[in-house]
């Protein structure tokens, strides 16, 4: 039986894709964070010590991408559901 997706329904399916995302940076963030504490940090002419790697944006990363990764769902799937109405949605088949 081959069936067509017509509509998505842009709220919950970028909510899915953004904890998704969220989830598989996690791992992307904690190997940097581990580096960065391995790693002894730059000093100024003064002696001063100053980090060489962005403790922060690693530390945030995985919420950042969720966020951002939400909302470019949500505009794919108004896309494809412009698209849908005119060509037709993607098409697959199912058995039973």
């Amino acid at each position: 039986m081959k069936v067509q997706i017509t509509s998505i329904s842009g709220h919950q399916t970028s909510k899915v894709f953004a904890i998704t995302i969220a989830v598989l940076m996690l791992p992307m963030s904690f190997l940097p964070l581990f580096f960065f504490f391995l790693d002894p940090g730059l000093q100024t002419s003064d002696g001063e010590q100053i980090s060489n790697f962005p403790f922060l944006f690693f530390a945030l990363a995985p919420i950042l991408y969720g966020v951002m990764f939400y909302f470019m769902q949500r505009i794919f799937c108004w896309a494809y559901n412009l698209v849908a109405k005119k060509v037709g949605g993607f098409e697959f088949e199912t058995s039973e």
